[in-house]
């Protein structure tokens, strides 16, 4: 930079500096008879010296969007305490009686925009009560984390594979969440969606054994027999009904005693009839 631009840049922080000062006096000049600065200064003042923090409101200031003057109400000279404390409107509810709102809140001019620090939970818990009653009605070893541990920034939720490898090469980053909630990973309960090989993934036995069998079993996806809820079990009447009479009944106290396991049916299969063994 050259002695020319340093002068004309020195100039024009002299001009900006006079007016401002010049604003100022008037302004203070104004708040001795009136009482107030507020009342001759229009929204559309604000701009024309802050024009990013008022861009910034535009964009990412939510309901703090239009309140420059309901939140500043004053300006330097003539006031000097002009940043209120955010407990002048934010009042109700456990939420707002946290202290230090600027921990996580860092610029109330995009409020919505929040970092956290390390093992930060109780603030997260005065507003997410559904989360934390699952977390402590459902103990694993995320109840033993902090909220900030998963949730770097507000609203973040992160892939499971960020810390959990998937049960098989087959699951994507949504896979996870058609069995497991993130505050009550232990308890599996899934929808019909959920395809066979996803089971197949832990149950791997069992899966193999279907595989290999010619039943129609076979072709029955696993959600359909356990509905709703791991480790259920259903009865075999829920979808034959009692195909049988009264008197194998009385001799056959379970279907099992004929056919063995759902995953492999022994009466259709000659080598492992027991029904004949007993006959």
């Amino acid at each position: 930079m050259n002695l020319k631009n340093i002068t004309n840049l020195f100039i024009m922080f002299c001009v900006c500096g006079f007016i401002h000062v010049q604003f100022s006096q008037l302004r203070a000049a104004e708040a001795e008879q009136s009482g107030t600065v507020r009342s001759s200064v229009r929204g559309g003042d604000c701009v024309k010296c802050h024009e990013s923090i008022v861009l910034t409101l535009q964009r990412m200031g939510k309901a703090h969007r239009q309140l420059c003057l309901d939140c500043h109400q004053g300006h330097p000279p003539a006031d000097m305490e002009i940043v209120p404390s955010c407990s002048r409107c934010h009042r109700e509810g456990p939420h707002f009686a946290l202290p230090g709102c600027l921990k996580c809140h860092t610029d109330p001019h995009q409020p919505l925009e929040i970092s956290f620090t390390r093992d930060i939970t109780a603030p997260c818990l005065a507003c997410h009560k559904q989360q934390s009653e699952q977390l402590l009605a459902n103990p694993s070893i995320h109840s033993k984390l902090a909220c900030s541990a998963c949730h770097t920034f507000h609203g973040q939720i992160q892939p499971c594979q960020n810390c959990h490898l998937p049960h098989s090469d087959t699951m994507g980053r949504e896979s996870c969440h058609g069995c497991h909630k993130a505050h009550m990973p232990l308890v599996v309960a899934y929808g019909e969606n959920i395809v066979s090989e996803d089971c197949g993934s832990c149950h791997k036995d069992v899966y193999e054994i279907m595989a290999a069998t010619w039943s129609k079993h076979r072709k029955v996806p696993c959600v359909q027999c356990h509905a709703g809820r791991h480790a259920m079990i259903p009865r075999c009447q829920d979808c034959h009904g009692e195909p049988h009479p009264l008197e194998i009944w009385a001799k056959f106290k379970e279907c099992a005693d004929c056919h063995g396991v759902a995953h492999e049916l022994w009466a259709t299969k000659a080598s492992k009839n027991k029904f004949a063994e007993k006959n």
